[in-house]
């Protein structure tokens, strides 16, 4: 599936999920490609649209904000329809101080994007050292960079991998509020995927608003006693009258059940995109 590729692309750097999900996925496949980073989703996926050659790591649902709206709306609008969703995985939040330092009472600043901060507002409330110098950073590749610029006292909200990447020491774990926070990521690419038994089906419906299509929809699921893991819609071009629903459900496309599933769809819609089939995780 991955042995056409030669590049990944991942969201951010200095230690990101993103980067880390990458890591994970890579062990799992027995992978390596060449990685460029870029600063947005939208980036990634223009990218992964325009090189048939490379593939995209990215967030597309976090247990603190739910589905990543950025993600799949880009996802569903690109000029390549063969680009499909090939794998997921999920990472669990490990928000982190990291210092020169060895002492963690020693602190007087934190360099942080305001993401992170929001995450561990509480933590840095009630745990960190008092008049504390905040520094806010575009990202944590960025608040990574910026602490060469101060001294030893000033710390930093990144991963372990940011961590090893950037030799710094680990003071405190799990900082952030929501401990049971887990970000799922996906692999988007030009390429096809085969049944493994254990499969979930990412699809997208362009529906015209009317009374009863959801329950229609939902009905034919039922028929055919397929299992929805999540269903989401959207308003499309600014109008309230032409919707998207995302559904996730189990099998795949390539099963003949969900051949029919599909087929028994399609007149309950102005347009269908399958947008992956993939293992489940």
């Amino acid at each position: 599936m991955f042995e056409e590729f030669n590049e990944v692309i991942c969201l951010g750097m200095g230690g990101s999920y993103s980067e880390i999900a990458k890591d994970k996925l890579f062990k799992a496949y027995d992978l390596y490609l060449y990685q460029r980073s870029l600063n947005s989703i939208k980036e990634c996926i223009d990218y992964v649209d325009e090189n048939c050659n490379a593939i995209a790591v990215l967030p597309v649902e976090t247990t603190y904000k739910g589905i990543i709206r950025e993600t799949i709306d880009n996802l569903i609008l690109t000029k390549n329809q063969n680009i499909q969703i090939l794998a997921e995985t999920i990472v669990p939040v490990n928000d982190c101080i990291l210092s020169k330092t060895t002492e963690f009472y020693s602190l007087t600043g934190l360099i942080a994007n305001p993401n992170a901060l929001a995450k561990s507002k509480n933590f840095v409330r009630d745990e960190m050292p008092r008049q504390l110098n905040i520094v806010v950073a575009a990202s944590m590749d960025e608040a990574a960079r910026l602490l060469n610029n101060y001294n030893l006292t000033y710390s930093i909200i990144g991963t372990h991998k940011t961590a090893e990447l950037y030799n710094l020491n680990i003071l405190k774990e799990h900082i952030e509020d929501d401990k049971d926070n887990k970000r799922r990521f996906i692999v988007i690419g030009d390429a096809s995927t085969q049944s493994t038994g254990k499969d979930k089906t990412s699809i997208v419906l362009f529906l015209n608003d009317r009374q009863g299509a959801l329950l229609d929809i939902v009905k034919v699921f039922v028929k055919y006693h397929i299992n929805i893991t999540q269903i989401n819609s959207k308003m499309m071009n600014n109008n309230a009258e032409e919707q998207a629903v995302f559904i996730d459900f189990d099998g795949h496309k390539d099963d003949e059940v969900i051949k029919e599933l599909i087929k028994d769809l399609e007149p309950q819609a102005q347009g269908i995109r399958i947008i992956g089939s993939y293992a489940k995780f």
